[in-house]
């Protein structure tokens, strides 16, 4: 009996975990990034030992641009659950905002490891291309393209818009040599 009342009750804090974080997402996708932040504080309070409200939680600091404490969330999303990929990913997106491209590559490389997909070896290359290193760049975007052809197309154009355009520290200059080393990339994927 004891052990079916421990189950019942594994069940509903696992109910109102899930709850809580489809709550807290509602609010990340409004933008109401404070609300949804407390809220993710709340899951991760009613199951310390779930990645996900922490990966959130790094996400959502991420977006309040608090980076230091959006790495350490995700470092604990990563430490509670070894085969969550995106808090690896959302820390490599921290790297790539504070122009930190080599930490990016890294943790972007052991991301990369756990699942090989299309958009880890885009965003890899991205790196390259902002570090001005066309060779690893074209190696990353041909693994890239060579998963997934569309995808990785298209990728170039979104990332571009949301990392560099976005971006008030970066020149416009700056932002035409990424551009035109973007297209040339491009260019040699679809001759």
């Amino acid at each position: 009996m004891a052990s079916q009342a421990t189950g019942n009750d594994a069940g509903a804090v696992d109910n109102a975990y899930e709850q809580i974080i489809a709550h807290s997402n509602e609010m990340y996708d409004r933008g109401e990034y404070k609300e949804a932040l407390d809220k993710y504080e709340d899951a991760s309070r009613l199951d310390p030992k779930q990645g996900l409200a922490w990966y959130m939680k790094g996400m959502t600091l991420f977006k309040m641009e608090k980076y230091e404490e959006a790495l350490q969330a995700f470092d604990m999303a990563t430490k509670l659950d070894i085969n969550l990929v995106e808090p690896i990913i959302g820390k490599a997106y921290v790297f790539m905002k504070l122009f930190n491209f080599n930490d990016a590559i890294k943790v972007l490389n052991e991301a990369f490891l756990k699942s090989m997909d299309y958009h880890i070896a885009c965003m890899i290359g991205l790196c390259y291309v902002m570090l001005e290193n066309e060779d690893e760049a074209v190696a990353w975007f041909k693994r890239a393209f060579e998963k997934d052809k569309e995808s990785t197309l298209s990728f170039f154009d979104e990332m571009y818009a949301e990392l560099v355009l976005k971006d008030e520290n970066i020149t416009v200059d700056e932002k035409v040599a990424v551009k035109a080393a973007i297209d040339k990339l491009k260019k040699k994927f679809t001759s």
